[in-house]
């Protein structure tokens, strides 16, 4: 897959072990550019545990990275880890994207990849989590359907500060369920406030006529 600018062209392959020195580079780079990440300056590891790393993600058919290059080099990253036995319906997706890239679409068509393979291989559940401050990343999982179903207090610790987490999913089972979901309960959430509304009209209006027969001589 491809990404074609008139500046540049992002091409979006899979992950191979070889590109393991490559990965680790890139890590140090994104993991000094924010704290979104449950990594740092440090990287996500040397060369064999990355090696390794790269290994196991390709030997499972319901797992996949896919790595978003630039002129040689890795600038964004995203996985698909799938689970096992009784989960085997889920998987826990990450995914990040280095700053000089950030808004270029390189994003969304990572997440779109693993959407797909996700599809592709019986995948139906798709679970993440991300800061609770990251609006960036939440409104690109919300763009591709995904619902926030919790928040976990002190998820990463940073510094000494405690941050929280979103716990999101994307629920593949059936076509345009979450967007339903969504729709279903913005309707309840008019009603209910319409019907709030009209409680407290008629309460202020029985209130009103008990005031005024107490005024009456």
């Amino acid at each position: 897959m491809s990404i074609f600018t008139p500046e540049v062209n992002i091409m979006i392959k899979e992950a191979r072990t070889e590109d393991a020195a490559k990965l680790i580079e890139y890590t140090k780079i994104v993991g000094a550019q924010t704290d979104n990440l449950s990594f740092g300056k440090e990287g996500a590891g040397d060369t064999h545990e990355v090696e390794e790393f790269i290994k196991r993600i390709n030997s499972d058919p319901k797992s996949v990275m896919y790595f978003a290059w630039k002129n040689d080099d890795i600038v964004g990253s995203a996985n698909i880890s799938g689970m096992k036995r009784r989960m085997s319906h889920r998987a826990n997706f990450a995914i990040s994207v280095a700053k000089s890239e950030w808004g270029s679409g390189i994003g969304s068509a990572l997440l779109e990849k693993c959407i797909s393979f996700a599809k592709d291989n019986e995948i139906e559940i798709i679970n993440l989590d991300t800061r609770s401050d990251n609006i960036r990343a939440i409104s690109l999982y919300k763009k591709f359907g995904f619902v926030k179903i919790g928040r976990m207090p002190a998820f990463s610790k940073i510094n000494g500060e405690y941050i929280d987490a979103d716990l999101m999913y994307l629920d593949l089972r059936e076509k345009s369920n979450n967007r339903r979901k969504i729709e279903a309960f913005e309707r309840l959430e008019t009603i209910r406030r319409e019907n709030k509304e009209e409680v407290n009209f008629n309460r202020e209006r029985e209130e009103a006529i008990d005031e005024k027969h107490k005024i009456q001589p």
